[in-house]
């Protein structure tokens, strides 16, 4: 088991720290029922610099959370993600979905 997800809110923007993978999902469900609802055009910022692990199950949830803001007029940025969790999103396709900074 990776370690526990964490996530801290500043402004349009989401700090993540931990792993996103299966065990992860009650945690970021809870993230997505407190963060404010996105205005259309605006662009959701997730920082995964300290993000250790991404597996299947966590890409998942990344997959639903960028149709769902899509699907409100915003759009996601991922930002800064390292090691593993950078060839998963570039490996998936997922790269080629959402932009991705640093």
């Amino acid at each position: 088991m990776g370690q526990s997800l964490n996530y801290s809110f500043d402004g349009q923007s989401i700090r993540l720290t931990g792993d996103l993978v299966f065990e992860a999902h009650p945690q970021w469900r809870r993230m997505l029922l407190q963060m404010p609802a996105p205005r259309p055009n605006s662009r959701i910022r997730l920082d995964m610099t300290d993000v250790g692990q991404l597996d299947a199950a966590g890409l998942g949830l990344l997959l639903i959370t960028h149709d769902s803001l899509k699907a409100q007029g915003a759009s996601l940025t991922v930002a800064m993600p390292q090691g593993q969790v950078r060839r998963v999103l570039e490996v998936s396709g997922f790269a080629a979905m959402v932009e991705i900074e640093g």
